[in-house]
């Protein structure tokens, strides 16, 4: 190990440390400042240069982020978020029900529009449900978080790393949902069992009365307006190919009507969760630096004999170092880093789709698995409300096993 890796390993291992205790003395680290110190100290060290730093942040998830996170402040101002909460309890009727239906359907919407618009959407929901209901949030936001990542493995389009694996694979939207199909269903049922364990005790009934709390919206014309925007902007999502947009310009146009019919334009952007951008900015100043330096190269060849050797030891090990790598770089990384290794390879579509599944279950293993878990988190800590790092690991690695054996073992069988 050179000189220059020992300096990347060294400081992300400070980041990691950081984000996982979260308190150092009587100082709090938010995930966002932890990353960011990273991003820093990787420049103040000359590990990357400013050049590089810039050329490393992806624009079009700033702006994608950015126009959703704006979208939805502008959907609570006019009281459209509390009229979807409210409907939404008096449906559940009791926690556990509510809980189902929340996983339910942020995995199904997951598979169909990308799971970090989705998470976006929904986490702000659920925490109002939760306020109203006066019961615990943090079941529900690690149901959101947990059930996104399995949801969106349903489909091709489901979340960054499934659409990379596409467009070089060449899979075939019904060849990936006729595969994923049952695993997802299963996964999705097996994460509800899981967190009904765990939260058990504040699964029992629900501590407020949600008759009284009234769901109307103050005005009603512009309440429907912004909503048919929010749900242009969604099915946009699914036809951007069709119609030529990237989802981030689809995001950021959505934003933009929105707002320009917002009664308080200036609240809407000082509401916008500006640690989630500054961490995602530091994300990919870290992790570029952590793939240039060679770091993860011995890691994949590791398993380089067994990845793409045909049947259940090839599952096995593209899950496998799925489950490592996505824990280090997160799930979208580690796709775009292994992606030249099964072109190159020959990989048959039974391993692009191993892959694709393998990485996003992978994202449910830590908090830094995937971006829509650190999403999640940012959301609610925007509005007062958190879990830490080890509370998730306590969901989130029974149901990553969990589901990465239904998954291997279903699709072993083809």
């Amino acid at each position: 190990m050179n000189s220059l890796q020992l300096q990347v390993l060294l400081i992300f291992l400070v980041v990691y440390a950081l984000i996982v205790v979260r308190r150092v003395g009587r100082m709090k680290f938010e995930v966002w400042t932890a990353m960011l110190i990273g991003a820093m100290a990787l420049l103040g060290t000359g590990a990357i240069t400013l050049e590089n730093a810039f050329h490393a942040i992806n624009m079009e998830v700033i702006l994608f982020l950015f126009g959703m996170f704006l979208l939805t402040e502008v959907m609570a101002q006019v009281g459209l978020l509390q009229y979807i909460t409210v409907r939404l309890i008096r449906l559940a009727g009791n926690p556990s029900r509510l809980l189902l239906i929340v996983i339910f359907f942020v995995g199904i919407a997951s598979a169909f529009f990308v799971n970090d618009a989705v998470v976006l959407f929904t986490t702000p929901i659920v925490l109002a449900a939760c306020s109203i209901a006066k019961v615990r949030k943090t079941p529900y936001l690690l149901g959101v978080a947990l059930s996104s990542n399995i949801g969106s493995a349903l489909t091709p389009i489901g979340n960054p790393q499934n659409v990379l694996i596409k467009m070089e694979s060449g899979l075939s939207f019904l060849y990936f949902f006729e595969r994923m199909v049952v695993p997802v269903m299963f996964g999705l049922l097996s994460e509800y069992l899981v967190l009904k364990i765990i939260y058990r005790k504040d699964l029992e009934k629900f501590a407020g009365d949600i008759q009284e709390v009234r769901s109307e919206m103050p005005n009603k014309q512009v309440s429907y307006l912004v909503g048919a925007i929010a749900s242009g902007t969604l099915l946009c999502f699914i036809l951007s190919d069709m119609i030529g947009w990237s989802i981030s310009l689809v995001a950021g146009v959505g934003a933009t009507a929105a707002l320009l019919i917002s009664p308080d334009r200036r609240d809407a952007l000082r509401r916008v969760d500006w640690g989630s951008l500054i961490f995602f900015s530091s994300m990919f100043i870290v992790m570029d630096s952590v793939s240039k330096s060679g770091l993860l190269e011995s890691l994949v060849q590791l398993f380089q004999s067994t990845l793409l050797s045909a049947g259940t030891a090839s599952l096995l090990s593209i899950f496998s170092i799925s489950l490592i790598m996505s824990q280090i770089t997160s799930n979208v990384p580690f796709v775009a880093l292994i992606l030249p290794f099964f072109k190159g390879g020959g990989a048959s579509q039974g391993e692009w789709l191993a892959l694709a599944a393998g990485s996003t279950l992978a994202g449910n293993l830590t908090l830094l698995g995937a971006a829509s878990n650190i999403i999640v988190l940012e959301a609610a800590e925007s509005r007062g409300e958190t879990f830490s790092f080890l509370e998730f690991m306590r969901a989130g690695v029974p149901t990553t096993l969990i589901t990465s054996g239904i998954c291997i073992g279903f699709l072993s069988l083809f």
